[in-house]
Parts: structure tokens; C-alpha cells; sequence
């Protein structure tokens, strides 16, 4: 009988280690720094918590730069990424909002985590937005609505269409939801500082 489940349960485990191993590769995570190199579509990129890794661009990857935007541009139904700090009180502070262009069509992601500098971890959330008053923007993402503090100075950019041979060495970049493989960060999304507007680092 203990043979028996031995049996069993040796074939289960390996079945359940496998299932986990394949839900840890699908969990998304954000990546934020500098491009160290490019090699066609391999990445070198050291992390704003300073660890270098390697970030693959997918065959079908979206690449945008950024360009300067305002609280005007923040509409209604505009789909919008932006990285946040908690709080000891209230909802978390807006640090970065990236408006999305319409014509990418790029459809929001689940909110995830990305490092800031001095190991800070900022939350990373796309949406379209539902408000923009008082301060506070709300806005709609795949598991609900999520608010934000913004101050007088927030940095508010638009996201502008480029090409893979847009990206440089020595950029600061944004992968955000990217996916976590055996290589390093396979990116399906990046953004890439440009003409003088960088990210807030």
C-alpha cells in the first residue's frame, strides 16, 4: 500500500512543481534603469536597485518615446500607465504618468511592481482614465478602479510610436509587465527616454 502511494504521490509532486513553476514564469513584473547595450533584439540594462540583466525585445514588441505632456492631456477614456509611491495615509502619490497614444490600441495590463532608486518599490498601473479632479486621478484597470494623488508638479509625458532602431545604449527605459524566463525579462512593451525628455529618476 505505502508503495502504492508512493507512486502516487511522487508523479503528483512532479506535476504540482511543474504547474507552480509555470505560474511563477507568468507572472508579470515591471523593470525600470539604463540600456547598457543593444544587440538587434538582446538587451543589457542594469535596474535602478543597480543588478544588470538581460531583457529580450519580443518579435512583435511596442516601442514608444517620450514627449512632454500636461494635465490637460489627461482625458477622459485615455489609457495611461503610471508608476506611484504608498503613503503613510491616503492613496499612493503618482510619481510618472505616461499617456498611451490612441492609435496603439495597447489594452491595459494587471498592476505590478517595479523597483525605484534606493531599492523604493513603486507600484506600476495601466488604466484608462476615469477622472482627473482635485488632485486625484482615478482610473479603471483589469481588476477595478485605483486612485492616485498627483501633485502640482507630477511628471505627465506622452507616449510617441518608434521602432526598435530608436533604441540606444544609455537610454533610460521602461519595461512595464514584462515577463520573467530562464534569459532574463521578455519585454513586449518598452519605453525609451528621448530629444531631452527622460524619465523621473
Amino acid at each position: 500500500m505505502i508503495g502504492r502511494l508512493q507512486k502516487m504521490i511522487v508523479p503528483s509532486a512532479a506535476v504540482l512543481s511543474i504547474v507552480g513553476s509555470m505560474a511563477m514564469a507568468q507572472v508579470a513584473q515591471s523593470l525600470r534603469g539604463k540600456i547598457e547595450t543593444v544587440a538587434s533584439q538582446a538587451l543589457v540594462v542594469k535596474a535602478r536597485d543597480g543588478t544588470t540583466t538581460n531583457v529580450r525585445l519580443a518579435d512583435d514588441v511596442h516601442v514608444f518615446k517620450l514627449t512632454q505632456a500636461s494635465l490637460a492631456d489627461l482625458k477622459h477614456g485615455s489609457i495611461v500607465g503610471t508608476t506611484a509611491i504608498g503613503q503613510m495615509s491616503g492613496p499612493e502619490k503618482a510619481v510618472e504618468i505616461y499617456i498611451f497614444p490612441d492609435e496603439s490600441k495597447h489594452e491595459p495590463n494587471v498592476p505590478t511592481k517595479v523597483v525605484g532608486r534606493e531599492n523604493e518599490v513603486l507600484s506600476y498601473t495601466e488604466g484608462s482614465v476615469v477622472d482627473n479632479e482635485n488632485q486625484v486621478l482615478t482610473i479603471k484597470h483589469t481588476d477595478g478602479e485605483k486612485k492616485m494623488a498627483m501633485q502640482a508638479n507630477v511628471r505627465i509625458v506622452m507616449l510617441v510610436p518608434a521602432t526598435v532602431a530608436d533604441i540606444k545604449g544609455g537610454q533610460y527605459f521602461l519595461v512595464p509587465n514584462g515577463k520573467p524566463t530562464s534569459l532574463g525579462t521578455l519585454a513586449s512593451t518598452i519605453i525609451v527616454g528621448s530629444n531631452g525628455v527622460d524619465f523621473a529618476m
